[in-house]
């Protein structure tokens, strides 16, 4: 029998479906590490994190749901510490890691952080929900640099946000690890697709949270200057700026854009393999050229004919006019004009291959293994790397 690569506790209030997490403890087990995961439900209880969500009542509300949670978590952790090589604290961790690290370091045992973003990023220069410069801003930096300092090893998906976290919160680039998010090709398949229709629209797809990074305005803005054309959008989601958008294409009056609220996880590959082009973003952000979000690796490993905004992160893994169309950011004239090449169904099939190759090479759930086995073949004690070592010979 294979020895396992060695055993971790996946530990926190992490949201235990979100791509990132799910993907992350799939890999690891792939990769021959034995994952046991000591887990609260906390945050999967608000799809949308915005509005309603912070205000002072639901804050509260999470601040008493916590308590109770890491009551039962520290229980939890401190009876399986003894069998574990290191404990990963997963998204969304950052209190995790502060509240339950030190339960892990007091056992010699290391700390693993796998935040994906941070809590700036996101709530003060991406969505701007909390005003930068004020108390509640620096509150957040302040959070999340004790948390990344708190770790011996921190898990990125990018070099570009590796970069962020090391200029923005002084993390030693030496306790960083790049490792893309992926996708899961147990269920974001190839052979899902539906082959191409002669006649009819071309069928455009966009899923996402309506956040800035998204950049759905810029959209909405291309399906206008598509008027006309046989092209219709679908749009799939809930979010922070969802009622702009919808508020935007009434304003412009556009008959050939179908909103949707929210699909199950599980029916997304049947939405992908309905269309003929899948949207990545297309936000200015900073935080969007350092991204590639989970919808783009969706659709790769799907050999979907992809569009989505030009950016380093983006060319880490796609080549412009090979296995995407890579355009301007918040460039709504770019985005129609590459929408219209797309309709040669040739090549749509040519750029969805070369996705799926650049998928395999990078997202798939084989790749992420190969990935981790490394990362964590270095940052675990001698004996697991010395059973790693064993388990590749």
């Amino acid at each position: 029998m294979r020895q396992p690569a060695g055993r971790l506790l996946y530990v926190g209030t992490y949201e235990r479906d979100y791509p990132r997490n799910a993907l992350t403890i799939a890999a690891l087990r792939r990769a021959g590490y034995r994952v046991d995961e000591v887990h609260v439900p906390v945050f999967e209880r608000a799809r949308d994190k915005t509005g309603g969500f912070l205000r002072i009542t639901s804050l509260l509300r999470l601040a008493g749901r916590l308590t109770g949670a890491y009551a039962w978590l520290a229980l939890r952790m401190a009876r399986r510490l003894s069998r574990a090589d290191a404990v990963i604290f997963g998204y969304i961790g950052q209190a995790d890691v502060l509240l339950l690290g030190p339960l892990a370091r007091a056992r010699g045992r290391p700390v693993i952080f796998n935040p994906l973003v941070t809590l700036t990023d996101t709530l003060v220069e991406d969505r701007r929900l909390v005003r930068a410069g004020s108390v509640g801003a620096r509150w957040l930096a302040a959070l999340d640099r004790a948390a990344l300092h708190r770790a011996d090893l921190v898990l990125v998906d990018t070099p570009q946000n590796g970069d962020y976290l090391v200029r923005c919160f002084g993390v030693p680039p030496g306790r960083i690890a790049v490792v893309p998010v992926g996708a899961d090709d147990r269920l974001f398949r190839r052979r899902n697709r539906a082959p191409s229709r002669p006649n009819g629209p071309l069928r455009v797809l966009f899923y996402g949270k309506y956040t800035p990074l998204h950049g759905v305005e810029t959209i909405i803005e291309a399906a206008a200057r598509l008027r006309g054309e046989d092209v219709r959008f679908e749009l799939i989601g809930v979010g922070q700026r969802a009622a702009e958008s919808r508020a935007l294409a009434a304003r412009l009056g556009l008959t050939a854009v179908e909103f949707r609220d929210w699909v199950a996880f599980e029916d997304l590959p049947a939405q992908i393999a309905e269309a003929d082009v899948v949207l990545g973003i297309f936000g200015d952000t900073e935080k969007a050229a350092r991204v590639v979000p989970n919808k783009v690796f969706q659709a790769m490993a799907m050999g979907a004919a992809i569009v989505t905004r030009d950016g380093p992160a983006t060319r880490e893994v796609l080549r412009h006019e090979v296995s995407a169309l890579l355009v301007p950011p918040a460039d709504p004239e770019a985005l129609a004009r590459a929408i219209l090449t797309l309709r040669d169904p040739a090549r749509r099939q040519a750029l969805g291959a070369a996705a799926r190759a650049a998928f395999e090479a990078t997202g798939s759930l084989d790749a992420l293994a190969a990935r981790l086995g490394d990362v964590l073949g270095a940052a675990l004690p001698e004996p697991s790397r010395a059973a790693l070592r064993g388990q590749r010979t």
